[in-house]
């Protein structure tokens, strides 16, 4: 690390010539831009029924699928007999009354045809960057140099390496979930924390950044989200707010902590030449630092609310469903006493005109119940923990090889010979052929007691007659057989990896959680920064970070990380900002706009506000700043909790200041007082 902030501190004295944007520069800049905002927010792209109708038959044909079938959710016979039960359902108000004869004419017509339903093209994170990339392609704004740059790398960052690393590791980490050891742990933390509930909410708060840290955010949230919705439920924890919020936080600043924890962590490492050893030494102090100043804002923001009671504005009905049922009950009544007025005539009407009119009542007033997001006991949940490790030796298994692995990263990227890839992916097939062995012999095991089953069936079946042999009546042929039908070739394709999770479960369920998406649209992000590169995009804006951070190392680490958090949310993702930064901080036009005696220490303030501010930055305001975020809201939306992007944003705005704050400050205090693996 110092020895190259010294050596960009050396060649900072010869100034860079920087030029000036030309039309592709242009060009590239906005592609990025929208490239980046799609990220954020999808696109749906309406197709035409009259295109995407015969795509869905041909497909439907191809695979061996009727498609009238498909389109048609009733039997043909079926659809009078709804049509009239859903009339005889209706209670007849005066304008829906049909009479015998019109509901045999209903009856007579043919049903109505369901409309095609409509389809989309959606373009989001995954394959965005590469239609980005066609354009720049297309318009000669980029060539096969930068292409290769953005798969094999340059400068230190090798994209291929960073990303064979994480997904091996993230392997390894979501098969370790799979046997069940960290729900097995948190509910062991839950009989720990007994029946106190603050007790309860620090511990499980503690939990989340302590296995956040071991093995990384992902598998945090995909199975403790889980975790928590299943538990806030069997509790009676309404909302569970705090809960799912502390869980978030958590895991996202916790994987600061160690290099392998975060894709984002490894490119900071791998660009600027840190061992593993050295990173986790200078961001472990900033990071807790960071989750106690969280945790305490959100203790002072989900405070525990009791009950009051809110005046109803004139002219509007309260929200209490009490209130509404009274004053529908009260309109009914008054239009039914107006009717009896009009069929009784002018009498009544003039007894009711003569009717004094009621005193004014007071305003209505709703009593809110109590808002409790953290109670002070908890009703733990009926449930023995050893019952959630559903593979104990596996679990061991997998914890044994996650330290393995974790531990060789550590010892060899001291020595920088060894490329991480060649540690981590041994450690990932190592895991994958035993889920593969245990799968394949549970397999076996349960079939051969299916096939003893069947045998023990025929066997007490055989006085009824010979096995084997179709008893028919006389005089009658036995019934043959009707051959099933035989799927197209493409179909009999597709059902291939339903025949493979039936052998292979575990491995199905590790594959299908792995965050494949994360390839196409790194090596994707990874091209797009390599042409806003090659444009001279990122000369230009180095040197106005290095105009800014040559005030210091305080301005360089708030306006950093500041910097980062806010691209994480707006510049592609943590994965896009980090790259980004990265390649603005290696470049000469950054160190040329430092001061020849600070450049090193400026450098290096400046390089791990970029590894800060992009876990943090998951806390920025939208849940497209990582893909955590993304994996969090559909996790709860899948329990039944919807999280919405106001909430979300009102949630970050509460914890991201005291958070990058506490943890800024401790990173201050390091860099400047404290000389770690030099």
């Amino acid at each position: 690390m110092d020895a190259l902030g010294k050596r960009q501190a050396a060649d900072a004295a010869q100034q860079p010539v920087i030029h000036p944007l030309n039309g592709h520069g242009i060009f590239a800049i906005i592609v990025f831009a929208i490239v980046s905002l799609v990220c954020i927010q999808p696109v749906r792209v309406p197709i035409p029924h009259a295109v995407s109708t015969p795509v869905r038959n041909a497909w439907q044909r191809a695979v061996g699928r009727d498609a009238a079938a498909q389109q048609e959710p009733l039997a043909p016979e079926l659809a009078p007999e709804l049509r009239r039960a859903s009339q005889e359902a209706v209670p007849p108000t005066p304008g829906t009354m049909r009479s015998e004869e019109e509901l045999a004419k209903a009856d007579s017509l043919p049903a109505r045809q369901p409309k095609p339903q409509r389809a989309y093209l959606v373009f989001d994170h995954v394959w965005t960057p590469a239609v980005g990339i066609l354009f720049l392609l297309a318009t000669h704004t980029i060539g096969g140099e930068q292409l290769r740059a953005g798969i094999v790398g340059e400068e230190g960052v090798e994209p291929y390496d960073v990303l064979a690393l994480f997904i091996s590791l993230a392997y390894i980490a979501i098969s370790l979930d799979a046997t069940g050891l960290l729900r097995y742990l948190a509910f062991q933390v839950c009989l720990k924390a007994g029946s106190s509930g603050m007790r309860l909410f620090l511990l499980l708060y503690a939990f989340f950044f302590t296995a956040g840290v071991l093995v990384g955010n992902d598998p945090v949230i995909l199975s403790g989200t889980a975790f928590l919705v299943y538990f806030t439920r069997v509790a009676g924890i309404s909302p569970p707010s705090a809960w799912i919020w502390g869980q978030f936080v958590a895991a996202n600043i916790s994987s600061a902590v160690l290099v392998s924890s975060n894709p984002t962590n490894l490119v900071i490492a791998t660009g600027f030449g840190i061992s593993f050893p050295t990173y986790t030494a200078y961001m472990i102090l900033p990071s807790v630092a960071s989750a106690l100043a969280a945790i305490l804002t959100m203790l002072l923001f989900f405070r525990n609310q009791p009950a009051k009671e809110v005046p109803v504005a004139a002219g509007r009905s309260s929200a209490n469903p009490a209130n509404v049922l009274a004053s529908a009950r009260s309109l009914m009544s008054k239009a039914s006493l107006k009717q009896r007025g009009h069929a009784s005539g002018d009498a009544a009407s003039a007894s009711d005109a003569a009717e004094p009119e009621p005193p004014s009542t007071p305003p209505a007033v709703e009593r809110q119940p109590p808002l409790i997001y953290i109670p002070k006991t908890i009703i733990r949940p009926d449930v023995d923990p050893r019952a959630a490790l559903v593979d104990r030796n596996g679990a061991i298994f997998g914890t044994f090889v996650m330290l393995a692995t974790l531990g060789v990263l550590v010892g060899t990227s001291v020595t920088g010979h060894v490329k991480v890839y060649q540690i981590a992916v041994p450690g990932a097939v190592i895991t994958f052929l035993r889920d593969a062995g245990r799968d394949w012999y549970m397999w076996r095991a349960l079939k051969k007691e299916k096939a003893a089953s069947r045998s023990d069936a025929v066997q007490s079946e055989a006085g009824n007659g010979e096995p084997g042999i179709e008893m028919t009546a006389p005089g009658t042929a036995p019934s043959a057989t009707p051959a099933p039908a035989r799927r197209p070739f493409l179909g009999r394709v597709l059902q291939r990896p339903h025949a493979f999770a039936t052998v292979f479960p575990t491995v199905t369920v590790v594959l299908r959680r792995l965050p494949f998406p994360l390839l196409p649209f790194a090596f994707g992000m990874f091209i797009l920064v390599q042409g806003l590169g090659h444009v001279g995009f990122i000369d230009i804006m180095a040197r106005g970070l290095g105009r800014v951070c040559a005030s210091g190392t305080t301005a360089t680490a708030f306006f950093i990380s500041t910097l980062g958090i806010v691209l994480c949310n707006f510049g592609g993702t943590n994965i896009g900002s980090t790259i980004l930064l990265t390649k603005a901080l290696q470049s000469r036009a950054f160190t040329s706009q430092l001061p020849l005696d600070q450049a090193a220490i400026i450098l290096k303030t400046g390089t791990y506000s970029i590894a800060f501010g992009s876990n943090v930055g998951a806390l920025g305001g939208t849940f497209a700043a990582s893909l955590a975020g993304l994996l969090w809201r559909q996790g709860l939306a899948q329990g039944g909790v919807h999280v919405t992007p106001g909430q979300f944003a009102l949630w970050c705005a509460v914890v991201i200041v005291p958070s990058t704050v506490a943890g800024i400050g401790v990173l201050l205090a390091e860099v400047t007082h404290f000389r770690i693996g030099e």
